[in-house]
């Protein structure tokens, strides 16, 4: 019993000594494939938008483990970024005016 007690506390303290230690980070500026593990062979879990804010927990061989709500993924570190994507600008309205004509050929 005290051995399974022991193991519990330092799985407990280990999850905890991993979650202070998360980076904050967003997805690039494209679509970001998860998977189940930290390679291309392993299954794609789902697709997170871009700027899509995460949190990496680990990183191995170029891959990033990574929590987002209450779950965990790996996702290729290298379209990663370590600021939130800047806000787009506003486009402005068309100001064009296509010309409309009259009967007799000519416009107003």
């Amino acid at each position: 019993m005290k051995t399974i007690l022991l193991s519990a506390a330092i799985a407990t303290a280990s999850l905890a000594g991993t979650a202070a230690m998360a980076d904050q980070v967003w997805v690039g500026g494209s679509a970001l494939n998860a998977r189940s593990g930290p390679g291309t062979h392993y299954a794609k879990v789902t697709t997170f938008p871009p700027c899509t804010e995460l949190n990496a927990v680990g990183y191995a061989n170029g891959w990033a483990k990574v929590a987002w709500h209450n779950a965990y993924y790996w996702v290729s570190a290298k379209y990663l970024r370590g600021q939130a994507c800047a806000p787009r600008a506003a486009h402005p309205k068309n100001t064009y005016r296509q010309p409309s004509y009259r009967p007799n050929g000519y416009s107003y």
